[in-house]
C-alpha cells in the first residue's frame, strides 16, 4: 500500500469509492447518457443475504480499510468478478442508494423500485460476458453517512441441454455409444458443460451388462441420469485433492510441511535403503514424487513383486485388512526412489494424504467432505459406500463381474468372486480402507461431478458457497517443474501430453483425471468446458486372463478411450456441422479397420465389434449424406462392411 498523503485523504470523500451499479442520476446525467451507456433493472427484496460470495465489499473504502484502500483512488471503484453471459446475480443493500453509481462492464444500472436500507437482487445477466467482468462502484453524492453493499455470488450451473439435442457433434456422441453398446460395450453417464451452461446430460445402457461367465444381460436396471457410477482414481479429485484445497486455504495445511510435523512416527528407519521420509513434504506427495512404489498391494496376502506372475503363497510382509494398520504399513514401506527425483503415479500417495486430512480435521475423510462440500451443494447422488447410504444395488452401475478375481486368476484372503455392484471396486480401498480412502471408494452420478467441476472452473466456489481461493486453486493446477502432465494432484493436458484424454482441442492448461474402471473429468479453464463422462467397462469379461488379466472386453471401444467423447464435445461448441462430423467418421471407419488388419493387438474381437458399431453408424447417417453413402459403396467401404459381417 502507497503512504496516504493528506491532500489524498482529503480529496478521498469528495473522489471515493468503488463499484458501479447505480440506483439514481440527476436530470442533467439522465439527458445526457444514452440508452447504450445504461440499463433499468428491477430489483427484488430479499431476505437473509448470508453465505461466503466470490466479491463482497462496503462502500466508501475508507483510508482505515488497510486491506482494501489504495490512494491512488480510482482502484477503490473497481473490482473484477467471474461470470457467464446472460447469468448472474447481485446482491445491493444501502441507506442512500442515490449517492452511488453502479456500473457493470460499463455500462450503468438503474435500480428500480429500490428501498433503503434493505437487500435487494438484481438480475444482471443482459450485462455479463463469459469470464472475467468488471463492476464500478462510485460515490457521486457527497455524504460521510452513505454507505453501500455488494455481494456477488459464483455462477451456478443452468440446463441448456434442450437447446442442444440439434447439435450433430453431440448427437454423433449418442450414435456412437449407443451402438457400441449394442454391440458389447457396457454404459455410460456424460455431461458436458460450456460457458455455465449444462449443454449434454445424457444416460446409456444398463448397470450390469454381463453374467458371470460372460454371457449378455438382455434385461437389466436401465442408466439414468441419477445412476451412481464407482470414480475409481477421480476419488482422488472430488476427495482428497477439493478438501486439500479448502484446508490449504484455510491456513490449515501447507503444502510445503513435512508429513513428519503431522505425523511424528513418519520417519526414516536405520535399514531403509532408500531414505527420505524424514524431510518428505505433502506437495512432493501431491506431485507423485513421494518415492513410494506404484500399488503395494497391502490387501494382498499373496503379494509377491520378485515372483513372475506376482503371487507367492503369504509372501507380502506388509498385508493387512484392517484400516486402523493401514498407515503404519505406509510408513514401513520401502521407498523406490529418492523423494523429487523422479515421478510415479501411487495409489499410495493419496492413501497417506486421505490419512492426513483425517489428522488434521479430526473427522474421517467421507464425513469431512459431506459436512463441507457435498451438503452445501445439497449434492445427493455422492457418497463413499453407497448400499450403507441409502442406494440400491439397480442404482448403481456395476464393475467386475467375478469379484477381484480377474475371471478366476487372481486369488488372495476374502476375495470377493461375486459381481461387484455398490461396493468399490479397487482392492486397497475396499479390503484394507473400508471403503474410504484417499485414492479410491467416491460413487457419484454425472450432473453432481458436474457441480463439482464449475467449483473450479468458478475459481473455488458455487453460489453463495467459497471453498477456497484463486491464488490456492491456481498453485495445484499450474504444472510441477519437469513434468507438465502433473500439478499438484491434477493430471494436465500439458502441450500433448494428455491429450489422448482430455482432447488434443482443449487449452493446454487443461486439468482432470481417469479413473481405473472407466471415468474421465476434464476442467478447461480457459474454453470454460467441464466433460465428465462415467462408464462402467470394467463390467465384462476378461479378453485372455493368462496374457493379461487387467484386459477386459470393455477395453477396446472407443467410448473407453475418452478422447473421442471429449474430442467431439469440444468440437461441438464452434465448427458442429454433419459434413464435418461425416468425414470424421469416414475417417475412423478406415483407420479402425487398418489397426485391426495391421496391429496385433487390435485383432480382438470387441475391437470388431466397435468397428462394426461405427459402420452401424454409417448407415445411421447415409440417408443424408452423400459422402457417406460414396464412402458405403467403394471398394474400401464394401470391404470393411464384409469384414464386419464375417
Amino acid at each position: 500500500m502507497k503512504k496516504i498523503k493528506l491532500k489524498t485523504m482529503l480529496s478521498f470523500f469528495l473522489v471515493v469509492a468503488t463499484i458501479t451499479l447505480v440506483s439514481g442520476c440527476s436530470k442533467t446525467q439522465t439527458k445526457t447518457m444514452s440508452s447504450k451507456e445504461s440499463v433499468s433493472l428491477k430489483a427484488k427484496e430479499v431476505k437473509g443475504v448470508t453465505g461466503d460470495y466470490q466479491l463482497a465489499k462496503s462502500y466508501p473504502i475508507q483510508p482505515k480499510d488497510q486491506e482494501h484502500f489504495d490512494d491512488s483512488l480510482i482502484t477503490n471503484q473497481m473490482d473484477t468478478f467471474y461470470g457467464y453471459k446472460d447469468q448472474g446475480k447481485l446482491f445491493i443493500k444501502s441507506n442512500e442508494m442515490k449517492a452511488f453509481d453502479i456500473f457493470v462492464n460499463g455500462k450503468k444500472i438503474k435500480v428500480e423500485k429500490q428501498q433503503d436500507n434493505d437487500w435487494y437482487q438484481v438480475n444482471i445477466g443482459k450485462l455479463t460476458i463469459n469470464g472475467d467482468n468488471k463492476i464500478q462502484v462510485s460515490q457521486v453524492k457527497e455524504g460521510h453517512q452513505a454507505k453501500l453493499e455488494i455481494k456477488i455470488p459464483y455462477p451456478e450451473l443452468v440446463d441448456a441441454t434442450k437447446k442442444n439435442k440439434k447439435n450433430d457433434s453431440l448427437n454423433l456422441i449418442d450414435q456412437i455409444i449407443q451402438a457400441e453398446i449394442k454391440n458389447g460395450f457396457t454404459s455410460a453417464e456424460l455431461v458436458i458443460t460450456k460457458d455455465g451452461k449444462m449443454v449434454k446430460h445424457s444416460a446409456y445402457g444398463q448397470v450390469n451388462s454381463y453374467t458371470q461367465d460372460g454371457k449378455r444381460i438382455e434385461s437389466s436396471a436401465t442408466v439414468t441420469n441419477n445412476t451412481l457410477y464407482d470414480l475409481a482414481s477421480n476419488t482422488k479429485m472430488y476427495a482428497t485433492n477439493y478438501a486439500l484445497e479448502k484446508l490449504v486455504s484455510e491456513g490449515k495445511i501447507d503444502v510445503n510441511q513435512k508429513v513428519q510435523t503431522i505425523f511424528p512416527e513418519f520417519k526414516d528407519q536405520a535399514d531403509d535403503k532408500i531414505k527420505g521420509k524424514n524431510n518428505l513434504t505433502i506437495k512432493e506427495i501431491l506431485q507423485h514424487q513421494a518415492g513410494f512404489p506404484a500399488d503395494p498391494q497391502y490387501h494382498n496376502n499373496n503379494y509377491d513383486p520378485t515372483s513372475k506372475n506376482l503371487s507367492t503363497p503369504n509372501a507380502n510382509q506388509l498385508y493387512t485388512q484392517k484400516r486402523e494398520e493401514v498407515l503404519d504399513k505406509i510408513i514401513q514401506t520401502p521407498l523406490e526412489y529418492q523423494p523429487g527425483t523422479n515421478t510415479q503415479y501411487s495409489d499410495v500417495d493419496y492413501m497417506l494424504l486421505g490419512f492426513i486430512i483425517e489428522k488434521v480435521t479430526g473427522e474421517r475423510l467421507d464425513t469431512y467432505m459431506e459436512k463441507n462440500y457435498y451438503a452445501p451443494l445439497n449434492l445427493q447422488h455422492i457418497t463413499f459406500n453407497p448400499l450403507q447410504n441409502g442406494f440400491k444395488k439397480d442404482q448403481i452401475a456395476a464393475t467386475e463381474l467375478n469379484g477381484n478375481t480377474r475371471d478366476g486368476y487372481i486369488h488372495f484372503n476374502n476375495i470377493r468372486t461375486h459381481t461387484i455392484q455398490g461396493q468399490v471396486h479397487d482392492e486397497k480401498a475396499y479390503y484394507t480402507m473400508g471403503g474410504i480412502s484417499g485414492h479410491a471408494g467416491l460413487f457419484s452420478n454425472a450432473k453432481d461431478l458436474a457441480i463439482m467441476t464449475q467449483i473450479t472452473l468458478n475459481r473455488g466456489g458455487y453460489g453463495a458457497h467459497k471453498f477456497f481461493d484463486e491464488t490456492t486453486m491456481n498453485d495445484f493446477i499450474k504444472p510441477k517443474d519437469g513434468n507438465e502432465s502433473y500439478g499438484l494432484g491434477w493430471r494436465r493436458k500439458g502441450t500433448t501430453l494428455y491429450s489422448w484424454a482430455f482432447s488434443p482441442l482443449a487449452d493446454t492448461s487443461t486439468v482432470g483425471h481417469t479413473g481405473w474402471v472407466g471415468t474421465l473429468t476434464v476442467i478447461d479453464p480457459v474454453n470454460h468446458v467441464s466433460i465428465v463422462l462415467l462408464t462402467n467397462s470394467k463390467n465384462s469379461p476378461v479378453l485372455d486372463k493368462e496374457q493379461n488379466p487387467n484386459d477386459f472386453v470393455g477395453n477396446h471401444y472407443l467410448t473407453s478411450g475418452y478422447g473421442m467423447v471429449a474430442t467431439l464435445a469440444f468440437d461441438s461448441f464452434e465448427n458442429s456441422n454433419q459434413t464435418a462430423n461425416d468425414s470424421k467418421l469416414i475417417d475412423m471407419v478406415t483407420s479402425k479397420y487398418n489397426l485391426i488388419k495391421e496391429e496385433k493387438d487390435y485383432q480382438t474381437k470387441p475391437d470388431k465389434a466397435s468397428l462394426k458399431a461405427l459402420v452401424q453408424v454409417l448407415e445411421q447417417r447415409k440417408a443424408d449424406s452423400s459422402e457417406i453413402t460414396s464412402f458405403l459403396n467403394s471398394k474400401k467401404g464394401q470391404a470393411v462392411i464384409e469384414f464386419t459381417n464375417q
